[in-house]
């Protein structure tokens, strides 16, 4: 029992990986309409824990999004559009985001040097463009709920039982005996 510990410990440690995946929660609304109906949409970026370098900011790949345009829900960034969330002043760089949603609407959602200004624009059943408010913030980690807390405080509290309550070796007690 005590190998099979001593063995399973360094397993465990090799095997941990922390979660290194960012996610950010973003949003935006309509600002100035350049043509076409106004858009709006929120949703959430995970990204990569690898980072690189773009435009002189530190960026990571963008591996999904979830969310909504319009009501509609956000499929998946398709091919490889320049899927980056940077750090800086903007959160995208001049490519931006490609993705579409379950209506068919090509959101393209990027931040344009020259105005210093978020835009979108969206091709499908109806074509716009505009400048959006846009807003992006870590999303906050989940808070484990009290059952999760208590099988966690039952199984630290099995290990130690069962670690107190391994057999221990006999030894050889001598006592003296008394000759008459």
């Amino acid at each position: 029992m005590k190998l099979a510990l001593i063995a399973a410990v360094p397993l465990a440690l090799a095997v941990a990986a922390p979660a290194s995946a960012a996610q950010f929660v973003f949003d935006f609304s309509p600002s100035q309409a350049l043509f076409g109906p106004p858009v709006s949409g929120s949703g959430t970026f995970t990204t990569s824990d690898g980072a690189t370098t773009i435009g002189g900011r530190t960026a990571f790949q963008i591996t999904s999004i979830t969310g909504t345009v319009n009501g509609s829900q956000i499929v998946a960034p398709t091919g490889n559009y320049g899927n980056y969330f940077t750090t800086g002043p903007a959160f995208l760089d001049g490519s931006g985001l490609r993705f579409f949603t379950q209506s068919g609407i090509d959101v393209r959602f990027f931040f344009q040097d020259t105005v210093s200004r978020y835009r979108v624009n969206t091709f499908g059943a109806f074509g716009s463009s505009e400048f959006v408010n846009a807003s992006s913030s870590p999303a906050t980690a989940a808070v484990p709920e009290p059952a999760t807390w208590a099988l966690m405080l039952i199984g630290f509290g099995a290990v130690g039982f069962a670690l107190r309550r391994q057999k221990r070796p006999a030894t050889a007690r001598l006592r003296a005996q008394a000759f008459a």
